[in-house]
């Protein structure tokens, strides 16, 4: 049974639309009048054999039958030599092949194994000799070698480097880290549901939201933060191909690289695994700042699974099972400062005096507050909180914690061949994750008490149907559906609860999913006590379309394409929605005005100074449309020239939303508007009144997105691939092309976050000598202060990133290959975060001298961020033979942005300092990593023969290994005031005069922090961005792996691994704040030596 092919083709078939407004009916039905619907990621799925056939003389042999099998299903390619003797198998699935060329009067001609990657264009010229057909002459065509195949830079990472390298977390984006200039983040996290560390990658100086993730040629990437949310088992992982630059114009939707990871599929043979990975404490070594008295912190991770596949016909269907569990359990230690006993039922006799506000200031007798005057709000929360178990009024509550994180991920995949032109694919995934953190997020660094802490969960379904069809000699297409849904977010162990409704507050949050413990600050005395502020929940979804279409003519293939997706983001955020609340020493002080009473008192008597909660749900229902279309020519000129052009347009609509909850600040007029996108609702009388004027999108000539539409996003796209005349193992590749990126779609939700749907109210008491209101009715008075805003510039610009490279790659053996590249980049109206409504820098109050004075500082969003980068890149690599595999590579680079990854949790603000001068902000990239250097090697030693104890013992061993050194990356020394005396002082630096990376290099101070000074009142420093370098990262994992034949056609297989075997200390970024007490010191540091076990039947 085979599936046919004629050399190649152009494609003909519709497209489904989805028919969800006009504009996007529009555009798929002119794809469907000009018939070609086709991908925006075809070819990444799968790869393709051409080449041409010779007599002896050197002329074209038309009419030859050219066959891949695929030897372990046994499923059959074939194609036809055209006129000019070319050749084309397109679309062939990932696999290993035997490739044959049959012509009448000649003999037959095979390659018995030729290995196909996603992505891959293999060539082969066929010289066949005259004889019988029923002769077979064997030749080699070895697929490491160097090939024409494209002008960009990409990796592939196969089934035996994902099964055998070290790998701490078992996710493949750890094996994408071994890959040359990729890079992670400081702090390697997003803002997602599950705040998961370690999700993110920087590709060649991009930044990390900008790699597109694909599961078998479909979106893996949660478009609301550009996260990869789902990482298969590597048991249930084929291969991992990565596409760095001058990718395809079928390629799109992102800027970065593109990172596709295909499942493995079923066989004529049953084969499977079980496994268990286990980590544990006992195993590890003292972190360089454990204590030796303190110990190590209790860890357990348990990683098992299992695999199963096999033929459910066989030659013609098959599947693919897989399942892998997660469990770690953490045992957390913090120290609080918790109220004792006494304080909690009003007893303050051991502290200075407390004064009655009620009562002309006298002080309490035997500073004991009357138990009739308590406020059930405190006295009720307080009951939550652990009583201290250590003396001291401060820092006096030790407590140990565990941290529980539990996932789980299934995957079935279903191949079949429908027919001998058709062939398809299912593959179901399912990810479940969830998270209990006893001390809150340490992403969002919270310290909470004991009995409150966050709960995080994350569940996500990824599906995919594919249709690869045969029409005739010259024609091939295939069509793919995919869809992701994504549901989950932040919550807290007492979410649901009624202590509003028990204890008598009054403006919080009468939802049930929403309510909870408030929030209470005392004024640094004691630790925050209640549930988190700030807690989120979502379900998006998305559904996509695409279909590739490739029509091979002479010397030229060319495709055609086309993508479509529906995407759906459904967001809630109520934010502050339970209360917060802040008391300070300021209603028990001796007189008005002093702050010498007890900020617990004042709580206990239920006098808060400020009072907050969030109105509103800011709830989001958004939807947007996209469709892009791409052409292109792969030309082979000669046998050794190969030059490829095309182009891509993307329309990406506008997210709008279904209610029309979302507003805008127009700044461009004197005084601000507010714009709303839908009809003015019924304004909630808690809300803050509007404080500058407000009218709709449609009155003010917007459409419901807020945004200008930019419908024209054109990419081109050219390259060449050049053997070196008189030398066909040395390859030149140049290619060059424009890349246009879609922002996260988070920055839209923060516009429900506006007036007239939401605001985060605040009352503040008066200078007033009596308490104007109690904690119980404090958010039922009338609001004070003003409103502040999100806003999203209304001129909405495109990001694109203008890439360009140059590589040389020589064959120094069949197996392998070495080469040298420049990589260089720019990227223009990237999103980039600022605030809007700052005054100028000056004495007196801020509100006043705001260009807006009636509200507050605006959170913005801009397209105005600008990045460039410069790479060399050298490497060597030999891919597993004769039982020795290796990858080295050394990457020289340099990244300059003005923000790096805004919604990233960086070790920088990701604000400007002045938001008047961005050319300050310009620097070295927070992810530049100057230089790095990955080594990654397996090596089999050889089996021993025989029977006895001697094979048993000795044979079947191997040893693989990672080592990385690393460059350290940059960061910004802010100061914590409000120096320049405008409303923000995080993002504002210190002056600086002198080098400060001449420092000692310790940990007791990392760099020169003499050079700092404080600048001049309402002025801001000098200091640039980004102005001093962090340690570097040295680290060696190894891994020894024995192997033992069990029943027949099965393996047990002993793993040791061990992460940073040298116990090598890589110190994390220092303390960056100016003049505090512990400016320019490391307190932390990454992962000492740990070791992991392993245990694994094969079969």
């Amino acid at each position: 049974m085979g599936l046919h092919q004629n050399s190649s083709g152009t494609a003909r078939g519709g497209e489904r639309s989805h028919p969800l407004n006009r504009q996007m009916r529009l555009v798929c039905s002119l794809a469907l009048m000009l018939g070609v619907s086709a991908a925006a990621l075809g070819q990444m799925n799968t790869g393709e054999v051409t080449g041409s056939v010779h007599d002896p003389s050197g002329a074209s042999l038309p009419g030859a039958t050219i066959t891949l099998r695929e030897l372990s299903t046994g499923q059959k390619l074939s194609a036809n030599s055209n006129n000019s003797g070319e050749y084309l198998l397109a679309q062939v699935p990932v696999g290993v092949y035997a490739l044959t060329a049959v012509a009448e009067n000649f003999k037959q001609s095979t390659v018995p194994r030729l290995e196909i990657h996603a992505g891959a264009r293999l060539r082969h010229e066929f010289i066949l000799e005259v004889g019988d057909s029923t002769q077979v002459l064997t030749v080699e065509a070895d697929p490491g070698g160097v090939q024409l195949d494209s002008a960009g830079i990409q990796d592939v990472l196969d089934h035996q480097q994902a099964l055998n390298l070290p790998v701490r977390s078992r996710e493949f984006l750890d094996l994408v880290m071994l890959s040359a200039g990729v890079v992670r983040p400081p702090g390697g996290t997003r803002g997602d549901a599950m705040q998961q560390a370690g999700s993110l990658v920087n590709v060649l100086g991009q930044r990390s939201g900008h790699n597109l993730y694909l599961l078998d040629g479909v979106t893996v990437t949660d478009e609301h933060f550009n996260n990869l949310v789902i990482s298969p088992s590597i048991d249930a992982t084929q291969e991992i191909n990565i596409q760095k630059t001058s990718y395809a114009p079928e390629f799109g939707g992102k800027s970065g690289a593109v990172i596709n990871v295909i499942s493995r599929s079923g066989t004529n043979s049953f084969h499977g695994s079980l496994f268990e990975f286990v980590r544990n404490d006992i195993f590890d070594a003292r972190n360089y700042f454990d204590s030796a008295a303190g110990g190590i912190s209790p860890f357990r991770q348990n990683q098992f699974g299992g695999s199963l596949g096999g033929p459910a016909v066989r030659n013609r269907t098959f599947f693919f099972l897989s399942y892998e569990g997660q469990r770690i359990r953490k045992s957390l230690t913090q120290t609080f400062s918790a109220p004792t006993a006494a304080m909690r039922v009003g007893n303050f006799s051991g502290v200075p005096a407390i004064y009655d506000p009620l009562n002309g200031r006298i002080p309490f007798s035997n500073g004991l507050l009357p138990s009739t005057r308590l406020d059930r709000v405190a006295t009720t929360l307080l009951l939550k909180v652990p009583l201290p178990n250590l003396p001291g009024a401060a820092q006096n509550l030790i407590s140990s914690q565990r941290q529980r994180s539990n996932q789980n991920q299934y995957s079935a995949r279903l191949d079949t061949q429908l027919a001998d032109r058709d062939t398809a694919y299912l593959r179901a995934s399912l990810f479940d994750a969830r998270q209990k953190d006893p001390f809150g997020s340490g992403v969002l660094q919270e310290s909470l008490l004991p009995g409150f802490g966050r709960a995080l969960s994350t569940h996500a379904i990824n599906g995919v149907a594919a249709w690869t069809h045969t029409f005739r000699a010259s024609v091939v297409n295939e069509f793919r559906f995919g869809f992701l849904t994504i549901a989950g977010g932040q919550t807290s162990p007492n979410a649901g609860n009624s202590f509003a409704s028990e204890t008598g507050l009054e403006g919080v949050t009468a939802d049930p999913l929403d309510r909870g413990y408030p929030q209470v600050s005392l004024g640094g005395q004691f630790t925050t006590i209640g549930d988190p502020a700030l807690f989120t929940f979502r379900h998006n979804r998305d559904f996509e379309f695409y279909d590739n279409a490739v029509w091979h003519t002479g010397k030229h293939t060319f495709k055609f394409g086309g993508y479509a997706m529906h995407y759906n983001l459904g967001t809630v955020n109520p934010n502050g929605a339970r209360g917060v609340f802040s008391f300070t020493p300021r209603w028990t002080s001796s007189a008005p005005g002093l702050s010498d009473g007890n900020a617990l008192a004042d709580f206990l008597l239920g006098y808060p100074t400020t009072a907050q909660a969030g109105i509103g749900r800011a709830a989001m229902d958004g939807a947007t449309n996209w469709a892009h279309f791409y052409a292109q020519d792969n030309w082979q000129a000669t046998a050794g020239l190969k030059i490829d052009w095309g182009i891509r347009y993307e329309y990406n609509q506008n997210m709008t939303e279904a209610g029309g909850r979302i507003a805008a600040v127009d700044t461009m007029l004197p005084g601000g508007r507010f714009v709303v996108a839908g009809e003015i609702p019924r304004i909630d009388p808690l809300l803050l009144p509007f404080p500058i004027p407000y009218l709709t999108a449609s009155a003010a000539g917007w459409d419901r997105s807020l945004l200008v539409s930019r419908p024209l996003r054109l990419a081109p796209r050219a390259g060449l691939a050049w053997k070196l005349p008189g030398n066909v193992k040395t390859v030149l590749r140049v290619g060059a092309g424009i890349y246009p990126n879609q922002a996260a779609y988070s920055i839209v939700t923060n516009l429900a976050q506006n007036l007239p749907f939401f605001t985060a109210k605040t009352v503040s008491s008066t200078n007033t000598v009596l308490p104007p209101f109690t904690t119980r009715e404090a958010l039922t008075t009338g609001a004070t202060g003003t409103a502040g805003g999100n806003n999203l510039d209304h001129d909405f610009q495109i990001e694109y990133n203008e890439v360009w490279n140059v590589n040389l790659e020589r064959e120094l053996s069949p197996s392998t290959l070495v080469s040298a590249a420049y990589i260089g980049s720019r990227t223009v109206h990237a999103d980039s975060g600022t605030v809007l409504n700052v005054p100028l820098p000056g004495p007196g109050a801020i509100a006043p001298r705001r260009p807006i004075p009636q509200l507050s500082q605006i959170a913005d969003i801009r397209w105005n961020g600008w990045a460039a980068y410069h790479a060399l890149t050298l490497s060597a690599r030999r891919r597993l033979t004769k039982g020795l595999m290796f990858d080295a590579n050394w990457t020289w680079s340099h990244s300059i942005d003005d923000a790096s990854d805004p919604g990233t949790t960086l070790n920088e603000t990701n604000l400007p300092q002045n938001v008047r001068d961005l050319a300050s902000e310009r620097a070295s990239s927070s992810f530049d990593h100057r230089q790095r250097l990955v080594l990654s090697f397996i090596y089999q030693l050889p089996p021993r023969h025989g029977r006895g104890w001697m094979a048993a013992v000795f044979g079947y061993w191997q040893l693989s290994g990672n080592f990385t050194a690393q460059a350290g990356a940059p960061f910004t020394v802010n100061i914590a005031s409000d120096q320049a005396n405008i409303g923000a002082g995080p993002a504002q630096r210190p002056d600086v005069a002198g080098n400060p990376n001449r420092g000692p290099k310790t940990p007791q101070r990392w760099f020169d922090t003499s050079v700092f000074s404080l600048p001049e009142l309402y002025s801001f420093g000098n200091a640039p961005r980004n102005a001093v370098i962090g340690p570097g990262l040295r680290e060696f994992d190894l891994a020894l792996q024995k192997e033992f034949p069990a029943i027949e056609g099965a393996r047990l297989q002993f793993r040791a691994e061990a992460y940073n075997l040298l116990n090598h200390a890589n110190f994390n970024v220092p303390n960056r704040t100016a003049f505090t007490a512990n400016f320019g010191t490391i307190a932390s540091a990454q992962d000492s030596r740990q070791i992991q076990l392993a245990l694994k039947l094969a079969f």
